[in-house]
């Protein structure tokens, strides 16, 4: 199930738990688009602060830098204040995604009163909800609340991959895919819509490796899944793949790697879409020249699920760099950010 050598390092880059930061905010509330009722739609967007992610207790994912938002003093009353602010932010937008930096159906961390609480604040004014969680924590007694509540809701599961050694030896998320299958099923069951999100590019895979393993897993997961949302790594602070791209390791995907994704995934029976966090950056997906144009079209593809605009641009392109990359990159003993390393091995910080 776990890899515990390649588990104890990523919970050795875990910074403490006890923060101090106020338990009654949230961590940040926003508005974005999004098509959760088969068009683009304003979404408010919630991250409540939480006492955080179960994983966290023994480990994390070796990508997942949410344990930087947690407060271990967390209780129900300041969940309940949480919600509160959130009742205030809501302004006509009648969809909602909520993220809690792990699972909002653990009720360990959002426990059952908050649960009930919450449904009662957006009642009324929300019309499509999207909430996450870990596939433990999709039970017929979670569900209930949220399918009984009258609102429409999406369940999102983090998937990242459907190949399992990819999840024990890269991301370290401690499951697998029967566990995702099992959950899906259990989604669907009760009318309840399910998204599933894939990542691309998990540390110590090429980009070409990971780009052929994103495309499978899409389609594995397409039987199960309303949606299939593909979510390029974006660096995130104290994790195991920040250490490895700080040593010149690690390197983003393309975002020509995003868009062979999507084009490859259009035919699927399910909608494919991708919003690169952090898109263009450093720590997020990018080429070596930025192309802001390409985000763009990578985000009004999966937005209006219109791939004609995209696919004709990177027909048109010109992919030698990203090609020499992929060949480069797969005759070497180890996939490695080639830029940062000649930079730091002509710096002297590094030696080959």
């Amino acid at each position: 199930m776990i890899n515990r050598e390649l588990a104890s390092e990523v919970k050795g880059l875990m910074p403490s738990r006890v923060r101090d930061t106020d338990v009654n905010t949230p961590v940040s509330m926003w508005n974005e688009m999004d098509r959760l009722r088969g068009k683009p739609e304003e979404t408010a967007v919630v991250i409540f602060r939480t006492r955080g992610c179960a994983w966290y207790d023994f480990t994390s994912c070796s990508m997942c830098g949410y344990f930087n938002d947690v407060n271990t003093l967390v209780g129900t009353e300041n969940l309940m204040k949480q919600i509160d602010r959130l009742g205030d932010f809501l302004d006509g937008q009648k969809i909602l995604k909520v993220f809690t930096s792990g699972s909002f159906l653990d009720r360990r961390e959002i426990p059952e009163e908050a649960v009930i609480y919450f449904l009662k604040t957006i009642g009324g004014k929300v019309e499509k909800l999207l909430i996450e969680s870990r596939t433990e924590f999709i039970t017929g007694k979670t569900l209930d609340l949220i399918s009984k509540s009258g609102i429409s809701a999406r369940i999102a599961v983090g998937v990242e991959s459907t190949d399992d050694t990819i999840i024990r030896e890269s991301v370290n998320k401690g499951t697998n895919f029967r566990k995702f299958v099992d959950a899906a099923k259990k989604v669907r069951e009760t009318g309840m819509e399910f998204r599933s999100y894939l990542l691309l590019k998990p540390p110590f895979l090429s980009e070409e490796l990971s780009v052929r393993d994103a495309i499978k897993s899409a389609t594995d997961c397409a039987p199960y899944s309303t949606d299939i949302s593909v979510n390029p790594m974006n660096i995130q602070r104290n994790t195991l793949v920040e250490s490895l791209w700080k040593k010149g390791r690690y390197r983003p995907p393309w975002l020509w790697s995003v868009a062979r994704v999507l084009l490859e995934c259009e035919s699927l029976p399910v909608e494919v879409l991708s919003y690169p966090t952090g898109g263009n950056s450093d720590r997020g997906a990018h080429n070596n020249t930025r192309d802001p144009e390409l985000l763009k079209l990578i985000y009004d593809a999966s937005l209006n699920q219109n791939f004609d605009a995209l696919r004709e641009y990177v027909g048109k392109a010109d992919l030698r760099e990203y090609h020499a990359y992929l060949e480069a990159e797969g005759s070497m003993p180890e996939p490695m950010d080639m830029n940062a390393r000649i930079k730091m091995l002509k710096s002297g910080a590094v030696h080959f």
